[in-house]
């Protein structure tokens, strides 16, 4: 018998008087959208370590919902809101910090109507013993994800009919920090009754029926942000941060975007002190860089410079050969079909005699 054909039957677990589960404490922000549980209580601080790496959750929340909330829908022509699924998948897709861990599907039933309802809802899917503490952000959360909920089931012109949020697990358990993202939505067309009623503003009990999605991703943070954005007189001028707040925009809007030029030989990165080479095959980096039908060209009128894109065009890749002559120093750009420029990269280049 092959490998591949042996079967193994699981067992019920037997019990071990040695395996004991660890007492977990845990709090939430005031916004209920960070969570952190430890193994030890609040009398043993963090160590430093740590502490910064926690911090980096906050700095990246705080960026997201910027980002977010500056960037405008393009099907509604106002900005997004926090509890806007599209909004919140394109961040979590396209920045490369999520690692999808677990989905499921979530049938809830209730009869709790005000802050019971928003309360048992949460204790619900984060998986937190019923009772477990005041949650005093629950009503107001819920009740921002009801508004969106209603807003995105009325309009015919938005994209997204699904309504979410996400919390941010900040877990310090034995001595190692772990940092997970919970994220929940709903089709907001399917409860369109129930976001209609209000079960949060409700004065009597109603029961209803709710079928909410539930993904799991383990996050990394994002160790780019300098200081994690120094102190918060500094956020608004810091460049690392607002380049962070920029990318994610990016990420919502699909924006076009070269990241660097490398050289496939050695993969090696090209900076504006190199000269390109006629000889060697180069490729752009960067992100939602797929045109149909596209091509690439030089800034400013350099009619003796050609360059040629090969036939692996990717959407966060584009090979391409050079030759002819610069004049000066010019950009790589990438145009679309109809010849309009749809990026181009930071750096100018020559070509090499």
């Amino acid at each position: 018998m092959s490998a591949q054909d042996q079967t193994t039957t699981l067992k019920p677990a037997v019990n071990n008087p040695n395996n004991i589960e660890a007492k977990k404490y845990y709090v939430f922000n005031e916004t209920g959208n960070i969570m952190m549980s430890s193994t030890v209580d609040a009398n043993n601080e963090l160590s430093d370590s740590v502490q910064k790496v926690f911090s980096e959750v906050s700095v990246f929340f705080a960026g997201m919902s910027r980002a977010i909330s500056t960037t405008i829908n393009p099907a509604t022509k106002k900005p997004y809101s926090l509890y806007n699924y599209e909004a919140l998948q394109n961040v979590i897709s396209g920045s490369g910090l999520f690692v999808h861990v677990t989905e499921e599907d979530v049938n809830y039933e209730t009869s709790s109507f005000g802050a019971d309802f928003s309360k048992e809802l949460i204790e619900s899917l984060l998986g937190l013993a019923t009772g477990a503490g005041e949650m005093s952000f629950a009503s107001a959360m819920v009740s921002s994800i009801g508004k969106e909920g209603l807003k995105l089931s009325g309009s015919s012109k938005t994209s997204s009919s699904k309504v979410g949020n996400i919390v941010f697990v900040c877990e310090y358990l034995f001595g190692m920090p772990s940092i997970s993202a919970i994220v929940v939505y709903a089709e907001c067309d399917q409860h369109a009754q129930q976001l209609k009623l209000g079960p949060c503003f409700s004065e009597s009990s109603i029961s209803s029926k709710w079928k909410l999605h539930k993904d799991t991703y383990m996050f990394v943070t994002p160790t780019f942000i300098k200081n994690y954005a120094g102190d918060l007189s500094s956020i608004n001028s810091d460049p690392e941060y607002l380049e962070l707040v920029n990318w994610l925009s990016g990420l919502l809007t699909q924006t076009p975007l070269i990241v660097d030029v490398i050289n496939t030989t050695d993969n090696s990165v090209v900076d504006s002190k190199s000269a390109l080479a006629k000889d060697v095959t180069y490729k752009l980096q960067g992100q939602f860089l797929q045109t149909d039908g596209g091509s690439l060209g030089f800034t400013g009128s350099n009619s003796k410079a050609i360059i040629t894109a090969t036939s692996d065009w990717t959407a966060d890749a584009i090979e391409f050969t050079v030759s002819g002559t610069l004049t000066q120093p010019a950009s790589i750009q990438v145009l679309d079909k109809s010849g309009h420029v749809i990026t181009q990269t930071a750096q100018t280049f020559t070509i090499a005699s």
